[in-house]
Order: C-alpha cells, then sequence, then structure tokens
C-alpha cells in the first residue's frame, strides 16, 4: 500500500491549533505532508506569524518547500493522494477559515488532482526545502520577531 500523502500550497498559512494538531498528528501517524510556502511573504505580520509555525511542522516531519523570492506563491490548494482536491480563495488561516467570505471547490476524480500535483512538482523544482537544522540555527531575534507577530494573528 502506497503511502498517504497531503500537499497543501497557500501565501498565508497561520494555522489554529485544531488545524495544527490535525497536521502534525497525520505526519506522527505516517502521512507524508508537504507545505509550499513562499520564501518571504508580502506582509509582514503575517509573514512572521507563519514563520513561528515552522518549528512544530519541521519537528513533526512536515516538508516545508520555500518558493523562492521576490515573487509571492499565491496559490491555494491542498491534494490528498491522488483522489482529492480544495482549491479556491481560502487561505489556511483564521480570517479565512471565520471571518471572510471565501470559497472552496471540493474535487473528486477528474483531472483536477492530477493538474495540481503536477503544479506541485514545478514548485518543488523552483523552491528549497528548509530543514530543521537551518531553522534552528537563526538568531534570537529573528525568533522573537516571529513569535511576537504570531501573538497578533488572530488579529489579521
Amino acid at each position: 500500500m502506497a503511502r498517504e500523502r497531503v500537499a497543501i500550497t497557500s501565501p498565508y498559512f497561520v494555522p489554529d491549533e485544531a488545524l495544527l494538531a490535525a497536521i502534525t498528528s497525520a505526519v506522527y501517524r505516517g502521512v507524508h505532508v508537504e507545505l509550499f510556502v513562499g520564501e518571504e511573504a508580502d506582509q509582514f505580520l503575517v509573514g512572521h506569524a507563519q514563520r513561528s509555525y515552522y518549528q512544530v511542522l519541521l519537528e513533526a516531519g512536515v516538508v516545508i518547500h520555500l518558493y523562492p523570492a521576490p515573487t509571492v506563491l499565491h496559490g491555494k490548494y491542498l491534494t490528498i493522494d491522488d483522489r482529492v482536491a480544495v482549491i479556491g480563495s481560502s487561505n489556511m488561516d483564521f480570517r479565512s477559515f471565520a471571518l471572510t467570505y471565501e470559497i472552496m471547490l471540493l474535487a473528486f476524480g477528474g483531472d483536477l488532482v492530477a493538474r495540481l500535483q503536477e503544479n506541485d512538482e514545478a514548485y518543488r523544482q523552483a523552491s528549497r526545502v528548509l530543514t530543521l537544522q537551518e531553522w534552528t540555527g537563526r538568531p534570537w531575534h529573528q525568533r522573537y520577531v516571529d513569535n511576537v507577530c504570531r501573538l497578533t494573528s488572530a488579529l489579521m
């Protein structure tokens, strides 16, 4: 049996605790989870809040692909195995899930999953993988800014 796979692409990835727990527990169950995000965000607070989650994700085993700056990675979709795709206007953050009127399409079958996976492959080729060693070696002041911005993430 093939290993289960989830690929998430989002320009603003600021998960609430439930989503973060779902992702990390999936990895602990053996699901291969990849996250595609931009190396740099176009919004200071959101970008740093997003970065504050990388440590937990990397420690769990999520593979984080950083799409090179100055391009802003703006795809908003996820795929599950070769069977399910979700695509639309919603970011992976509280604001999109609870405050704004975002819309997503859930698709089973057809060729949408394969097309999004082809897009992921192009992102893989252009991106670099962030390692836990690289992430933990950052200066203290970068960690500080990321964590302070995380405190404001519910307001963004």
